[in-house]
């Protein structure tokens, strides 16, 4: 029986397992799942993404992992310590878990380590799950069953990079080698008046807070009109709640599809009811009875209930500067995912590899078999493939290629239906977008037409 691993979400199919929730018996070959199967935690069905092949076996007993972390001989088991227990932190756990049964593997996180889809925060109104049920998973549980060790709600403060130790907020702590999977955090635009009143929603904590603040409201106006806002936009509007986009950007997603498809976007999700205030932003908030008054820069008066902002992640690289790692716009690692120093790992949303940074699932999911490899002494570079996001807007659904480098875009008209590529000087194609339901399918198609040296974006 094998497993499969979902390159948009991270949700993974076990044949073995089924899923009988939406009568998918156990032992239901992946060929065998309906084409319009629609994936529990991102919404796209079977046909519309590809799923990638983990394993087909089943991994060796697990060995208790050592109270005590005490370095072994040789370097394929000197303990591993990651920090952070989102998707990366995790998928690492259990993959070295996998390939070294007794090799000791530790994780510190600021939360409570529940595993659940981050992904499916921004859509988890039409898949009707609350913060609790977004959990697959406690820590404790994961904990046990891998055979880790984590430490829930501990702060990670300092790394000591000359004793190979961490500073926490409950001790110190020994590493063999280190994986920093820290994530990234909204950017906060700063306003005036009740900045406090402006939510994000990055974590399950966020979300949360989120749930509880909408109880009853119904009018929710999001700042930010780039991916995640219109992900937002969708989901609410379709819930009937009023919404009003405000955004930087002359149309939807401007910085990642040209107007054409931007504009096709906006007036389908306008017909869910989303207003726009484009060109514009928030210049101060002000508490109004049980909601707020917004002043935007342009002059524009807004009266909400919540104020979502969306504008976009910063990774977490204060703790790497702080311990002299190199940084860019994440912290710096080569291709094997190593840090300026060899000892010291980063992964996923904080990390930018090869000079690109790609907040995205696929990036994870294609690291970690390199990742792997170097933790347990055998260096490899990761081989990182171009993968289309997608943007959870099932009123009109969209795939996107980020360009690594502005080009010029392409449109082609397939009857109501729009795909856009965007070429570089010389011809070549670097990125795509493609907009409708029947488009998603031609995917593969445009992969293919890529430079094949390109890595992810």
């Amino acid at each position: 029986m094998k497993k499969w691993l979902c390159i948009i979400c991270g949700l993974i199919y076990d044949e073995a397992k089924g899923w009988p929730a939406d009568g998918i018996a156990p032992g239901t070959a992946w060929e065998d799942v309906p084409d319009d199967w629609v994936c529990p935690d991102c919404l796209v069905t079977k046909a519309d993404f590809e799923m990638l092949e983990i394993t087909d076996e089943e991994p060796a007993p697990l060995a208790a992992v050592a109270e005590a972390v005490t370095p072994a001989a040789g370097p394929a088991l000197e303990p591993v310590v990651i920090i952070g227990t989102g998707h990366g932190g995790y998928q690492l756990a259990a993959a070295l878990r996998a390939r070294s049964p007794e090799l000791p593997i530790t994780l510190f996180t600021a939360d409570d380590g529940a595993l659940y889809s981050k992904p499916a925060l921004s859509n988890a109104l039409a898949l009707g799950k609350d913060g609790d049920s977004l959990v697959s998973e406690p820590a404790l549980a994961w904990e046990q069953r891998l055979g880790v060790r984590v430490y829930p709600h501990t702060r990670v403060e300092r790394i000591d990079r000359e004793n190979k130790r961490l500073h926490t907020s409950i001790g110190e702590y020994p590493y063999g080698r280190l994986v920093l999977a820290t994530g990234a955090s909204p950017i906060v635009i700063p306003v005036e008046g009740e900045q406090a009143a402006m939510l994000s929603v990055n974590d399950l904590a966020d979300y949360r807070r989120f749930r509880q603040q909408l109880a009853g409201k119904k009018h929710v106006t999001i700042l930010g009109d780039g991916l995640i806002g219109c992900e937002f936009a969708n989901d609410l509007a379709a819930q009937g709640i009023g919404v009003t986009v405000v955004g930087l950007g002359q149309w939807p997603m401007e910085r990642l599809i040209p107007q054409p498809l931007g504009l096709a976007l906006q007036q389908a999700l306008s017909g869910l009811g989303v207003e726009w205030a484009l060109q514009d932003s928030i210049a101060r908030i002000d508490a109004c009875g049980e909601g707020y008054r917004l002043q935007l820069q342009g002059g524009r008066q807004l009266d909400t209930d919540l104020v979502l902002s969306a504008v976009g992640l910063r990774p977490n690289t204060a703790l790497a500067q702080a311990a002299g790692l190199s940084t860019g716009r994440g912290i710096s690692v080569d291709l094997e995912h190593r840090t300026s120093d060899p000892a010291i790992f980063a992964l996923g949303d904080c990390a930018e590899v090869d000079r690109q940074w790609a907040p995205y699932i696929a990036p994870i999911n294609q690291a970690i078999p390199a990742l792997v490899d170097g933790l347990l002494g055998q260096p490899a570079r990761a081989a990182l493939k171009a993968t289309p996001v997608l943007v959870k807007t099932p009123v009109l659904p969209l795939s996107v290629l980020p360009a690594p480098a502005p080009g010029e875009w392409k449109v082609e008209s397939h009857g109501n239906e729009l795909a856009a590529g965007c070429y570089g000087p010389d011809g070549t194609l670097t990125g795509f977008a493609l907009l409708g339901h029947g488009l998603q399918g031609q995917r593969s198609r445009w992969l293919e037409q890529l430079n094949p040296t390109r890595t992810a974006a």
